[in-house]
């Protein structure tokens, strides 16, 4: 889809982005020193909040990778270098979101604005280390510098280390006793609103993040427990209602501010994204395809909020089903059965109010149309969720004192708060995730939890995590790659997947099997945009095998 641009950021920010559409990525697109000062920090607020969003960029299609949903356009890890969204998110990030940031920091720290350049480092470093993570050796050194069109990749473990060295100076900036005295940035903050405390909270949560991504390679970070130890004693990390997250609202003139997800599903003339059905499983308790499934016989109070059916469990599809179970209708990841290519844009299930501002499912079995749901569903960026689950991970790797049983419950908690929040701000007639529901799914995870061995345990949590994470897939990406949790879809030993359902019009309750393709290794990274490769030397895919390339921190 084509770029938005919001009307709270006025025609300053329209013309910045604009001006730099077709140049590379160390070219200066636009002279920021031109643009009021409030107007740089919004804009490039703006520019980072949807570098991994949906529609445009990434975030729709990589979900697949994680198994979250499913694509015809993106099937059996099939993200090539030529795709557009990878060169999309790659461009984006050095056209708009770093020089930003860059600019934001250079502007603050010359004129003594100890916050503002507190907020660029954190989102500087928040773009960049999700472009460690997806490419490992990525420009950075001389990204952005006068002179250098042609910017050499640097080593994914240097950018690591600098990186924690910014997050350090942005905490820095924070707590300057000067910048408390000085003139906070207010609406033009489209996450904190100048809300320092909070800001704060975001660097440390940035940097927990940074740190458990490199635990299996901590010795090639400096201070990494040193640094780990006094970020968990002083505990000040988001919390629920914190999250750093960009704002979507209802307007459509004069810019479509509504989610890009719910556009394209929504607004559109043709649906591309189906649910997984191993996340489906995962998250009803079946076993059809997750033979061991660690939360069989549960049924997540989560589902309706996720995804949404447009069909009665026993009304007909348009057409035959590939994966159907009542009323659940998807196509799974590398199917070879032939029904994948039919047409169900009326009847597939589609996300829901959730992921994207949709339409919550009571049941009813009605198609959506375009005036369904409104759209007001954040991009996910730093979750406050997030913190508990990697607590967990830690006390189970052995890096951390606690309890990570009752750190995985505070995950799924909070976790269930977002979903709250989320829903009530896009339907307040949607109910509430309260009460006995509530309660009974945790207990039932927890007791899951008490039966477990250690692996098992660890697998429990960052499955919660991944569930947590539904349409977050660079943050999924990073826990598969790190912990080898959750297991991951690949048919059963024949090279076969199951459906509970006929392949059939009717809903013909009957299980079935067919053929996978030959799926492909696991993606380890990704290949580099090819519209970088064929202007940049220093940036190459020659020799470069996506199944064994690893990050430094991924040494699995």
């Amino acid at each position: 889809m084509k770029r938005k641009f919001y009307t709270l950021i006025g025609t300053a920010l329209a013309a910045l982005a604009l001006s730099g559409c077709n140049l590379d990525i160390n070219k200066d697109p636009y002279v920021v020193t031109n643009l009021n000062f409030d107007q740089l920090l919004t804009a490039t607020e703006y520019e980072v909040g949807i570098n991994f969003a949906e529609g445009y960029y990434l975030n729709a299609n990589f979900s697949a990778y994680v198994h979250h949903t499913v694509s015809r356009e993106i099937d059996n890890y099939s993200l090539v270098a030529s795709y557009a969204t990878l060169g999309n998110t790659w461009e984006h990030a050095y056209k708009f979101s770093i020089k930003n940031c860059d600019a934001l920091i250079e502007n603050a720290d010359k004129s003594g604005d100890a916050i503002c350049a507190g907020i660029g480092r954190v989102l500087r470093t928040h773009v960049y280390l999700n472009m460690v993570d997806l490419w490992g050796d990525v420009p950075y050194s001389e990204a952005n510098v006068a002179g250098i069109d042609k910017p050499k990749a640097d080593k994914s473990v240097d950018i690591y280390n600098a990186l924690l060295e910014s997050l350090n100076a942005a905490i820095a900036n924070f707590n300057d006793e000067k910048a408390a005295n000085a003139n906070a940035p207010a609406g033009n903050d489209l996450f904190f609103k100048g809300d320092v405390k909070k800001w704060i909270k975001a660097a440390n949560t940035l940097k927990l993040k940074l740190l458990v991504q490199s635990r299996l390679a901590k010795s090639q970070i400096k201070d990494w427990k040193s640094e780990l130890d006094a970020l968990l004693a002083g505990d000040n990390f988001l919390a629920d209602g914190e999250d750093l997250q960009f704002p979507h609202s209802t307007a459509m003139t004069p810019a479509d501010e509504r989610n890009s997800g719910y556009v394209d599903e929504y607004q559109g003339g043709q649906k591309t994204v189906y649910i997984s059905p191993w996340f489906y499983e995962c998250m009803s308790g079946n076993t059809y395809n997750w033979k061991d499934n660690p939360f069989v016989r549960i049924e997540d109070p989560r589902i309706p909020y996720y995804f949404y059916n447009q069909v009665a469990a026993d009304g007909n599809a348009a057409n035959k089903t590939d994966y159907r179970d009542g009323a659940f209708i998807s196509i799974v990841f590398g199917s070879n059965s032939g029904f994948t290519s039919m047409t169900q844009e009326k009847a597939m299930t589609t996300l829901g109010i959730y992921p994207i501002g949709g339409k919550f499912d009571k049941g009813e079995g009605t198609p959506i149309d375009a005036k369904s749901g409104n759209g007001i569903a954040p991009d996910k960026m730093l979750m406050a969720y997030s913190v508990p689950f990697m607590k967990a991970e830690l006390i189970l790797a052995g890096e951390a004192s606690g309890d990570a049983k009752e750190e995985l419950k505070k995950g799924i908690a909070s976790s269930i708060a977002h979903v709250n929040s989320v829903t009530a701000a896009a339907d307040a007639t949607a109910p509430k995730l309260e009460g006995d529901a509530v309660t009974d799914f945790i207990d039932a995870v927890l007791a899951k939890y008490d039966a477990a061995n250690d692996n098992r345990k660890m697998e429990i949590v960052m499955t919660q995590k991944w569930i947590a994470n539904f349409y977050n897939p660079v943050e999924a990406y990073n826990d598969i790659r790190r912990t080898g949790y959750p297991v991951l879809f690949k048919g059963d030993a024949e090279n076969l997947a199951w459906s509970p359902y006929a392949q059939e019009v009717e809903a013909t309750p009957g299980l079935v099997s067919f053929e996978l393709v030959n799926l492909l290794d696991f993606p380890r990274i990704l290949y580099y945009p090819q519209s970088e490769t064929t202007v940049n030397p220093n940036i190459t895919n020659k020799g470069r095998i996506v199944s064994s390339k690893n990050v430094f921190w991924d040494v699995k």
